[in-house]
């Protein structure tokens, strides 16, 4: 198999940092960008030398991916997994890594395979207690890392486990070499998520699975879909196992041909299910944490997020299910109901990537080319999220100034200028624009997980009148809005000064 030049380029880079003396080294490639390639082609290398190698992985789909990839490089190898027979004379094993702890470590009926290369699948995984046990025994031997995401779901680095990180090419790089395609954004709705406390990084899984699984969240998500991807390929990330399950039930409900599969599925069950998704039979696949890691499937085009998160790397693994190329395939879709987009940015955004396990990667420090709340534009016509623009590059819809809806003035109501003295009229708003300020009030609370009696009191405070919209939808709050909002809040740290 004929690598491509930057695959080369991050193999010879591991090569220079081993001979560097770093032992233990971490590749972060981005999903889509062929790790495993790239590690198959590292495994060569290592047994033409006579060497000995374990690949780890925790779920059969990575296993069996991995194997497929050493058998295109013509390497012979093992695979220690339940259900399969153990060919140990091998030089190269390919292992679970629950398998190899139950046999080897908890049990011991097996000796640890030899290994002067261990080799660890989806490595921002490494830090839990199974995988450091299994390192810890092998001190000798080199590690090599590989992941899309080098972070733990807290934002912190992976410093406690490797000495070197090597980076190969960006998200935005493949997309303009044509080995990712472009994504295109839509953002039909932010939810409220205030209350919600977090757990290990993220959001408290029971907590946002209660508030997600609703009736009318679960409506827009189909009715978004239906105008946005309505046909398409569509993988859909939901909170739990029930609202995997209920989401599937919906797209049934109007004639989809859909599926749901959990961590608890059974193996041949989700084997035919992922088989007839690959093949067409089933159009949309719902899952609860199951298919946003090394799961590959190019025709694949939506990726429906109704799954909020804390967590960059899992916004960057959902989204990163259908980044690959495919014949026919011109873009990837995104149709976020969970206001990651906001959040994180554009999957494309570069990111500065840390071993620094003490320091956690905040979102002010994703923000590399710009800032991405004041730059990124929601269509009003599509929900197409894009930026660099007042147009929309889906439907060609202009986005104008919020403030177009400042219609009449009132000569009897003024305010008086510090500077010059002079009384100014007063504006008064015309009742669409009330509306949509009293939307975007909703929307920094969703943002901030602020009480929603927040959004109450701040209209009330500039209108002076109660707001009278009891269907209003959080969206994204516009420069305008939050120029008010932070002009609030500096009144009000004067005031406590003054005091």
């Amino acid at each position: 198999m004929e690598l491509r030049q930057y695959q080369k380029d991050a193999l010879n880079d591991i090569i220079r940092s081993q001979r560097r003396g770093n032992k233990n080294v971490l590749l972060q490639a981005a999903t889509g960008s062929g790790k495993t390639v790239m590690a198959s082609a590292f495994v060569k290398h290592f047994v033409e030398q006579g060497k000995k190698v374990l690949f780890l992985a925790h779920r059969r789909e990575l296993i069996m991916q991995c194997s497929e990839k050493l058998d295109s490089f013509g390497i012979k190898h093992g695979i220690i997994m339940a259900g399969t027979q153990g060919q140990f004379w091998f030089d190269v094993q390919v292992a679970s890594i629950d398998t190899l702890r139950s046999r080897s470590i908890t049990n011991k009926k097996e000796e640890l395979p030899p290994a002067d290369l261990v080799i660890i699948d989806e490595a921002h995984r490494c830090l839990s207690k199974t995988y450091l046990q299994l390192i810890s025994k092998y001190k000798d031997s080199m590690v090599l890392g590989l992941t899309a995401t080098p972070v733990r779901s807290d934002g912190r680095g992976l410093g406690h486990i490797f000495n070197d990180m090597i980076q190969a090419p960006s998200i935005k790089w493949l997309t303009a070499q044509g080995s990712l395609v472009q994504a295109t954004y839509y953002a039909p709705s932010i939810p409220d998520l205030k209350g919600i406390q977090s757990s290990m990084g993220d959001y408290n899984s029971v907590q946002l699975a209660e508030r997600m699984d609703k009736p009318k969240i679960i409506s827009d998500v189909i009715s978004s879909w239906r105008k946005i991807a309505s046909g398409k390929k569509t993988i859909v990330f939901a909170t739990s196992v029930a609202h995997s399950m209920n989401l599937a039930e919906s797209f049934v409900d109007i004639g989809v041909r859909a599926a749901h599969i959990d961590g608890s599925t059974e193996n041949d069950e989700r084997e035919r299910v992922l088989r007839e998704f690959n093949s067409g039979s089933i159009q949309v696949i719902c899952n609860c944490m199951v298919l946003t890691e090394g799961f590959d499937c190019p025709p694949a085009e939506v990726c429906v997020l109704a799954r909020p998160t804390k967590s960059l790397g899992m916004y960057l693994q959902m989204v990163g299910r259908v980044l690959r190329p495919n014949p026919g395939k011109e873009f990837a879709t995104i149709i976020d109901h969970s206001g990651a987009v906001y959040m994180h940015g554009f999957i494309e955004d570069d990111v500065q990537w840390e071993l620094d396990p003490k320091k956690p990667l905040s979102i002010k420090e994703r923000k590399i080319e710009r800032e991405k709340e004041e730059a990124l534009i929601v269509c009003d016509g599509c929900f197409t999220a894009y930026t660099g623009s007042n147009i929309c590059p889906k439907c060609g819809h202009i986005a104008e100034k919020k403030s177009q809806y400042v219609a009449v003035l009132d000569a009897e109501l003024g305010f008086v200028d510090k500077a010059t003295r002079a009384v100014k009229k007063k504006l008064t708003y015309v009742p669409e624009f009330r509306a949509e300020f009293y939307a975007m009030l909703l929307g920094y609370c969703a943002l901030k997980s602020y009480n929603t009696g927040w959004a109450f009191y701040t209209y009330k405070n500039r209108f002076k009148e109660d707001p009278a919209y009891r269907d209003a939808q959080p969206i994204k709050p516009s420069k305008e809005c939050m120029n008010y909002i932070k002009y609030l809040q500096i009144r009000s740290a004067k005031s406590r000064k003054d005091k």
